[in-house]
């Protein structure tokens, strides 16, 4: 009898995840069942395959939700991280392995006990970052290891952009992944990472302005900047005692001076309701952030005005100008919190438009002193390009891991249980040689 992978969430990160799986169900024998709010969207991505059925989900009824996981030999969610707590309890009552790409919340693994009294894994932080990140970078820490070597820096940077050949616009950016993510950069507290030995915090009123620039083989320039909580990955990749330790986010070059200006305007708020009258420009809307200059300023007063309250120079406030904030264009949203108005703005210029590629760029450089007690260093970087607006590399590299342990899991390659990370051999080895085949590929450079 073959078993049933069930995919809870048909999303734009799922769509290739959905077409591998359905590309090996009659040969593996397993079949796929595809559930999201949108039907038509999950109809859509199943592509009247003999081996797909669809369902309308309401991730929200706990009912239907669980009648679902129960039904099924392994669930996969894309469903937003705060279901997953739920969608975790759900496989363990009904006794059902689960795997996700999101963050190991602390609630999630605090069920480790119950998973492992399940008999079943609940497979976390399989995407691309986290996910991919950590199968790359363990392979390397273990091989070092293996050799007698002892770590003593790692730096890890990886971004969701836009391809070269469709790169037109100066910030070098286009959504690829939930806009909303983007759009609150900045809004989730400091920055902590090890830097030389020092333990560093980084408040967010300075995350865009302590860059580091990243020389990527293939792919160009580009800055870096600090992510939430790097000092974690001490524990996860038990590299305890490191000097340097720092994970971050890819950007264009010169993106982050621009989002540091928004940054400090409060544009991207979230914790305020405004409502604009009819007729307000985006010119307005700049200026009321800015402060200092009267209604109906002109576009060389607010742009001033921006410049004093900021500290941004001519190419930042020439990237704000590039959407239109100095503009006479009047507000699309008039209505919401300043993140809410802006992301519509910026929905509109930086969507990727017909025939444009997307481009995931991840670097991991490490420092190392070898068996003999010489300093060396490694790096090793992945550039990988979309296929189009709907396999893009983003839907691949989130996607295409986690179809791969799922067909694993199938064909019982693999089997623990418990709440789980792919930071083990077992699980990053094969996970890599099935992305290499996949075109999913990381170079390697020894200095």
């Amino acid at each position: 009898m073959s078993k049933c992978i069930v995919i809870l969430g048909a999303g734009r990160s799922s769509s290739s995840l959905i077409r591998h799986l359905l590309q090996n169900a009659s040969s593996e024998g397993f079949t796929v069942r595809i559930g999201d709010l949108d039907l038509a969207l999950a109809e859509k991505k199943a592509e009247d395959h003999p081996c797909a059925s669809t369902f309308a989900l309401d991730a929200g009824n706990p009912e239907a939700r669980r009648k679902e996981i129960e039904a099924a030999d392994l669930v996969i969610s894309m469903l937003p991280a705060f279901f997953h707590p739920e969608v975790a309890r759900d496989a363990i009552a009904t006794r059902t392995p689960l795997i996700t790409p999101s963050y190991l919340s602390a609630e999630i693994a605090g069920m480790d006990a119950e998973a492992k009294s399940a008999g079943i894994p609940i497979l976390n932080e399989l995407g691309l970052d986290p996910g991919i990140d950590h199968l790359s970078a363990m392979e390397v820490i273990d091989g070092l290891r293996s050799t007698g070597s002892t770590l003593t820096g790692f730096e890890s940077y990886t971004g969701g952009l836009v391809a070269p050949e469709s790169d037109d616009n100066p910030w070098h950016y286009k959504f690829t992944w939930n806009p909303r993510n983007v759009v609150l950069a900045g809004q989730g507290g400091s920055a902590t990472f090890k830097e030389n030995g020092r333990i560093r915090v980084l408040p967010p009123h300075r995350l865009f302005k302590e860059v580091t620039q990243i020389d990527v083989p293939g792919a160009g320039r580009f800055e870096g900047y600090a992510n939430r909580d790097s000092l974690a990955y001490e524990q996860i990749y038990g590299i305890q005692g490191i000097d340097t330790l720092v994970r971050g986010t890819l950007r264009g070059d010169g993106f982050c001076g621009g989002w540091d200006a928004v940054f400090q305007l409060g544009m991207n708020r979230d914790d305020a309701q405004v409502s604009y009258p009819e007729g307000t420009t985006w010119r307005d809307f700049t200026a009321g952030f800015s402060g200092g200059v009267p209604m109906g300023a002109d576009k060389s007063a607010v742009r001033a005005a921006v410049a004093r309250a900021t500290g941004a120079d001519g190419p930042a406030l020439d990237l704000l100008d590039s959407i239109g904030l100095f503009g006479d264009e009047p507000l699309a949203k008039r209505a919401g919190s300043p993140a809410d108005i802006l992301q519509e703005l910026l929905e509109n210029r930086w969507a990727l438009q017909a025939g444009d590629l997307d481009m995931i760029v991840m670097w991991h450089r490490f420092h190392y002193r070898d068996a003999q007690g010489r300093e060396r260093m490694k790096t090793s970087h992945l550039v990988h390009i979309g296929e189009d607006e709907m396999h893009t590399a983003m839907s691949l590299t989130v996607g295409l891991p986690l179809a791969l342990a799922a067909r694993m899991w199938v064909g019982g390659e693999w089997n623990g249980s418990g709440v789980l990370l792919p930071t083990k051999p077992d699980l990053y080895s094969p996970l890599l040689k099935g992305l290499q085949r996949e075109g999913i590929v990381f170079t390697e450079t020894d200095m």
